[in-house]
């Protein structure tokens, strides 16, 4: 099999903007656990139905795993990010498209990793006020919005890989 070759896919100025946004959101999340860590109660949300509304409790220590589990995920692409030559795609790589292939597929990954960081970062928050008693569940709108975007963003990916061939 002949090797892919290897091309280094650099980040737009908005891109770099959105990356600063989603690890602000993440570190702004684990702020505002610190300064509410006293009022929290002891039994918080860790699970939520379709409607939003929490369905399963468990101890406040775990809050803190909203914001690590969405700083590991955006790390972890961020590597991944660099290595487009190594992803699957669903038509030939050449020399010809390599580059426009490349460049879709780490946009994808781009997006996914910010939009995934600032949905964490949000359901940190939510997660919050809810173990207080002020919210009683997620904003209905929340996972039609966040299932939208992802599977919206794969979806248009593949449109355009198949009509970049």
């Amino acid at each position: 099999m002949k090797e892919r070759p290897r091309i280094k896919i650099e980040k737009s100025l908005v891109q770099k903007g959105f990356d600063v946004a989603a690890i602000i959101f993440l570190l702004l999340s684990i702020v505002y656990i610190s300064l509410e860590w006293g009022s929290i109660p002891n039994r918080i949300p860790i699970h939520f139905n379709a409607s939003g509304i929490p369905d399963n409790w468990g101890p406040k220590g775990t809050i803190i795993l909203l914001p690590m589990i969405g700083a590991f995920l955006w790390g972890g692409l961020t590597i991944l990010e660099r290595f487009p030559h190594k992803y699957n795609y669903i038509v030939k790589i050449t020399d010809g498209n390599a580059a426009l292939q490349y460049r879709s597929a780490v946009v994808l990954m781009r997006f996914l990793k910010n939009t995934i960081a600032l949905f964490f970062a949000y359901v940190t928050v939510e997660s919050v006020q809810m173990a207080k008693g002020i919210e009683e569940g997620l904003s209905g709108w929340v996972m039609p919005l966040f299932l939208t975007m992802i599977f919206g963003a794969i979806i248009l990916y593949i449109v355009h890989s198949i009509k970049w061939r």
